[in-house]
């Protein structure tokens, strides 16, 4: 497996990012794209910086393997006052992970853009429908996060029916949802697009609900020091044929790439073993 992760963990921006990314031991680095208004000329993932990021990230012998839409989470392809504006967004992140050499890019459903309810699921499928035939095209794929239970995920994915839209599975989402990560891996199998890593640690809170995730439980401890069974979660992965990237997304605890390069050592120890 590769170990990449989320620009925001290690707290650097675009001109230092992949040497300090290197340095510190990642294959690769997930983009953070935070807001649209970044894709636009002058902003920092404008077509016209594109080039010049892609060359920085070969350089220093780091890849770009996704491409994070964050802001999508206030509205998107869920919703229909956002739809148009959902749609036309993924495909500039469809453009500008092609130009970057990312081969994913990460949708993601929380807060405003949570699916729930059946009209927000048959949106969600038929928006995914159209945007599907450009993913394939530009050889993208798109990777749907959100808060739904497996099963659901398998069944909207399966409507969807391509092989450039599958699932961005978070192990500590899993938890504060209230799921078995395990048995999660186990129901989506090939589906998994894209694993994040997490910590979670439930304490005194009482278990997330399905559609509702108790982010206080979530890299409340560092990484390996909570309640997420990760050798498990690894070996499960590689049962189901998974064996890309697992992207960090833990907690900094005051010193962003000190903790980022714990989490990395760990991980590293465990796929040593599995090897």
């Amino acid at each position: 497996m590769k170990i990449g992760t989320l620009q925001n963990v290690i707290e650097q921006p675009l001109d230092s990012l992949f040497t300090t990314a290197s340095q510190l031991g990642f294959d690769g680095v997930e983009l953070d794209w935070s807001d649209p208004d970044w894709a636009r000329p002058g902003g920092r993932l404008a077509p016209d910086n594109r080039p010049t990021i892609r060359r920085a990230a070969a350089e220093a012998g780091v890849e770009i393997p996704s491409v994070a839409a964050h802001f999508l989470s206030r509205g998107g392809i869920t919703l229909e006052e956002t739809e148009a504006f959902g749609l036309e967004i993924v495909r500039t992140g469809i453009r500008i992970c092609a130009d970057l050499g990312a081969r994913y890019l990460l949708v993601p459903f929380f807060a405003a853009a949570e699916i729930k309810g059946i009209s927000t699921v048959s949106r969600l499928v038929k928006n995914l429908q159209q945007l599907a035939p450009d993913a394939e095209v530009a050889g993208i794929v798109l990777a749907i996060e959100h808060t739904m239970p497996a099963e659901l995920t398998a069944e909207v994915l399966d409507n969807v029916s391509s092989p450039n839209v599958g699932n961005y599975w978070d192990m500590g989402n899993s938890m504060a949802l209230g799921a078995d990560p395990l048995e999660e891996i186990a129901h989506l199998g090939p589906r998994i697009a894209r694993v994040h890593a997490k910590e979670y640690h439930q304490g005194s809170d009482p278990p997330g609900s399905r559609y509702a995730l108790h982010f206080d439980g979530l890299n409340r401890r560092p990484f390996g020091q909570g309640d997420v069974p990760v050798p498990a979660v690894l070996d499960a992965l590689l049962q189901v044929g998974y064996d890309d990237y697992i992207v960090l997304e833990t907690g900094k605890f005051d010193d962003p790439a000190g903790s980022a390069q714990a989490a990395l050592n760990y991980l590293r120890t465990l796929t040593a073993a599995q090897s």
